[in-house]
């Protein structure tokens, strides 16, 4: 039992004279309890279980309680779910029990076969007098059964007389609904009249309307022979038009090996000046020997920390010297970065170098990494489109002015990715962790090869990745593949470039826009122009993709 029932079972075993438990939802487990109290009671006269739920089971063991009792003369059970097996367990018990004067089973579920196990009961039963059978499922069959018992006649005068009134009723509102059926089939038959009429004038419509529809087919086949004839004129509008294409991205390359071979000028320059070294020590104090409260971010081979220096506050790339690898990774960084200034490339300002670990301190950016955004970090809002368009066009500036800084060679930076892009203040965008890049000179070869492939799988070129391959169309891979995540949110993959290029051939570009975005009409037409351009640039053959230079004019004309 549980804390309820053991309840219900203590109020049963130890009530006197009257117990009242109407209408409190009791079920055949709360009934069970009730009995097994009723079973040693010795005190309680009359017990109200109106208006419940009880069932058949519960029917059973208050049956079975009330054979064990002696002192109960009225027992009141109307209106709950009581059947045919509730009905007989109350007849096996009035055989046995002497007491019982009042039985109220009135708005149950009993039907015929319940009322005349009842009354064979009621046949060696003396002292019941009282007997409530109203509102249950009985037939003549069932009443002059209990009829015939002899001592409970007045109730049962009542329910005869109540269930001829119901047939009388009932006979009456079938001859209602006849007559009503009656006029309804009149009517129906006065409308299908009106709908032959109807559909004879429909039919002489119809016939016009085959007349005229040949008329259109002849005038169709006359549009067809036009429209063949259009479609050829188009399919060659459309090879002039790729032939331009061609010849446009050729001018483009031209115009970036031209600007390769120019000092750069405007806000970006060249920089030659001494990048300052600093004591280990000043970093240490400055990150609380690099405490992890101080932590913004870990790398593969680096941790980021935060820091106040004298002047603005700072970021410190902390790069352990656990692998010559490492160590060449931070060389290449300092030299690579000590050579240039531009405003969407990462400033380094400091380094300390010591014996067992080395320590970059860049420009701090408050917004963090375009990935950590377009995850929305620490809930951090989603990046608006406009946001998103700006870093797109951010990183293809950085881009083109790391590829044309140096009259005399190229550099790659090999692991462009939403990670290694960062966010000031107002979110412009600044390319970083140039960790991984590479020089080449610019001679009659269009590529370099390396043994060494590293950075990260899903945004290399195929032939950077398969064979260690690398022109200056090798970050356009990875820019591609950045620019499918700045219209989507999603992470990086072969999946995501399948479904742009599917979602490209069937115009519904707009589909794939992150679901956190509500773009104007003029965004959803941007949205298709960058999906579009994002696919040029993860072309498999490196001729195919165009240069940062014509990106640059896409994205920031």
């Amino acid at each position: 039992m549980n804390p309820t029932q053991r309840e219900l079972f203590e109020l049963a075993k130890n009530a006197s004279g009257v117990l009242h438990l109407i209408g409190k939802q009791l079920s055949d487990a709360d009934a069970q309890a009730i009995a097994e109290g009723l079973k040693v009671n010795t005190t309680l006269d009359t017990l109200f279980l109106g208006q419940n739920q009880i069932g058949d089971a519960g029917a059973r063991a208050i049956a079975e309680a009330i054979q064990a009792n002696s002192t109960l003369t009225g027992l009141g059970l109307y209106e709950n779910q009581i059947g045919h097996a509730g009905a007989q367990a109350f007849a096996e018990a009035l055989k046995e029990n002497q007491t019982l004067r009042h039985l109220a089973l009135n708005g149950n579920q009993i039907g015929d076969a319940g009322a005349q196990v009842i009354a064979e009961a009621l046949k060696v039963n003396t002292t019941l007098t009282d007997l409530h059978l109203k509102d249950n499922f009985l037939s003549n069959a069932g009443t002059t059964a209990l009829r015939q018992t002899g001592n409970i006649t007045s109730e049962l005068a009542q329910i005869a007389a109540g269930a001829a009134a119901k047939a009388a009723t009932e006979i009456q509102q079938l001859r209602s609904k006849l007559a009503t059926n009656e006029q309804e089939l009149a009517s129906k038959d006065q409308e299908f009249a009106t709908s032959k009429q109807q559909l004879a004038a429909q039919e002489q419509e119809l016939q016009q309307l085959r007349s005229d529809l040949a008329v259109k087919d002849q005038m169709l086949a006359t549009n067809e022979q036009e429209l063949a004839t259009n479609l050829q004129d188009l399919q060659q509008l459309r090879s002039e038009l790729a032939a331009k294409d061609h010849e446009l991205k050729a001018a483009l390359d031209r115009i970036d090996v031209f600007e390769r071979n120019q000092p750069a000028v405007g806000s970006a320059s060249n920089f030659d000046g001494t990048i300052l070294q600093v004591p280990l020590a000043t970093l240490v104090a400055a990150t609380n020997n690099f405490d992890a409260d101080s932590l913004l971010g870990t790398g593969a081979f680096s941790r980021v920390y935060g820091a106040t220096l004298p002047g603005p506050r700072v970021a410190i790339k902390r790069v352990s010297a656990e692998s010559i690898h490492n160590y060449v990774a931070f060389q290449s960084e300092l030299d690579t970065l000590s050579q240039f200034r531009h405003p969407n490339i990462i400033a380094i300002l400091s380094y300390a170098n010591s014996h067992d670990e080395y320590c970059l301190v860049y420009e701090f950016m408050p917004n963090g990494s375009v990935r950590d955004r377009l995850d929305c970090k620490n809930n951090t809002p989603p990046l608006t489109w406009a946001q998103r368009h700006r870093i797109a066009a951010d990183v293809s500036r950085g881009m083109h002015y790391v590829q044309t800084a140096f009259p005399d060679h190229v550099l790659f930076h090999l692991d462009l990715k939403p990670d290694n892009v960062l966010l000031d203040a107002y979110f412009n965008a600044k390319v970083s962790d140039f960790g991984l890049v590479r020089v080449a000179q610019l001679d009659d070869q269009s590529y370099v090869r390396t043994q060494n492939v590293q950075g990260t799988k899903v945004y290399m070129c195929p032939e950077y990745l398969e064979s260690g391959r690398m022109t200056i169309k090798t970050d356009v891979y990875a820019f591609g593949m950045i620019l499918l995540e700045l219209v989507t949110a999603a992470k990086p993959g072969i999946l995501l470039k399948r479904t742009a290029r599917k979602a490209a051939n069937n115009q519904k570009c707009i589909e794939m826009l992150d679901s956190a975005l509500h773009p104007t009409e003029a965004e959803g037409q941007s949205v298709g122009e960058l999906v579009n351009l994002a696919l040029e640039c993860l072309e498999d053959f490196a001729a195919d993709r165009p240069s940062f230079g014509s990106i640059l004019v896409t994205l920031d004309p």
